[in-house]
C-alpha cells in the first residue's frame, strides 16, 4: 500500500501538466470580438470588390484547436516569421508543417479548416480589425459559416485563429 500511495503524488503533477491552459483574457476577448462581427455580419473587402457577408453562427473555443494556434504563435515568435508554414527555427513543429498538420497533431479531426494569422499588433480590437480590412481574404474566413470551432494563439506580437469543422 506504501508504494502505491508514493506515486499518487506524480500521478496528480502529471495529470496537472496534462490539463489544457484557459485562454489569455485578450485571446478570449478576441473570440467575443469576432463573434459580434459573425453575428452582425460584415462587408469584406477584396480584390476592389465589395463582399456582403451575412451573419453566422458563433466560433467555439476548442482546447485542440488552442493547443495547435498557441504553438504555431510561439514557433512563428521564436523564428521572427510570420508565415502559414512553421517555419526555421520554430520550437514546437517541424519547418514546413501546415495548418491542416498542425490541427491533425493536435487530435482534432477536421473536415475543413482555416487559418488567420498576424504581426505586429499589441490589442485583440487591433488584430481583429486588421484581419476585417485585409483583401487577402483574412475577412471572408473569419465569415466563413463552414467553421464551427476556433483555436487561438498568441506569442508576443504574434497572432494565430485557427478555424475549422469536425468531421
Amino acid at each position: 500500500m506504501r508504494r502505491a500511495l508514493a506515486f499518487l503524488p506524480l500521478l496528480l503533477v502529471l495529470a496537472a501538466c496534462s490539463q489544457p491552459k484557459p485562454l489569455a483574457p485578450e485571446l478570449v476577448e478576441l473570440l467575443e470580438r469576432i463573434n459580434q462581427v459573425r453575428a452582425a455580419g460584415v462587408t469584406c473587402h477584396k480584390d476592389g470588390a465589395d463582399n456582403d457577408m451575412p451573419p453566422v453562427g458563433p466560433l467555439r473555443a476548442n482546447t485542440q484547436l488552442n493547443w495547435a494556434a498557441q504553438r504555431h504563435a510561439e514557433d512563428m515568435d521564436a523564428a521572427d516569421q510570420l508565415s502559414h508554414t512553421t517555419p526555421v527555427g520554430a520550437v514546437h513543429f517541424g519547418p514546413g508543417t501546415d495548418p491542416g498538420e498542425r490541427i491533425a497533431q493536435s487530435g482534432y479531426l477536421a473536415a475543413a479548416w482555416g487559418e488567420n494569422i498576424a504581426w505586429g499588433y499589441t490589442t485583440a480590437e487591433e488584430v481583429l480589425n486588421g484581419w476585417l480590412a485585409s483583401t487577402a481574404g483574412h475577412c471572408e474566413g473569419l465569415m466563413n459559416g463552414n467553421y464551427q470551432d476556433a483555436g487561438l494563439g498568441r506569442s508576443g506580437n504574434y497572432w494565430v485563429l485557427d478555424m475549422a469543422r469536425p468531421q
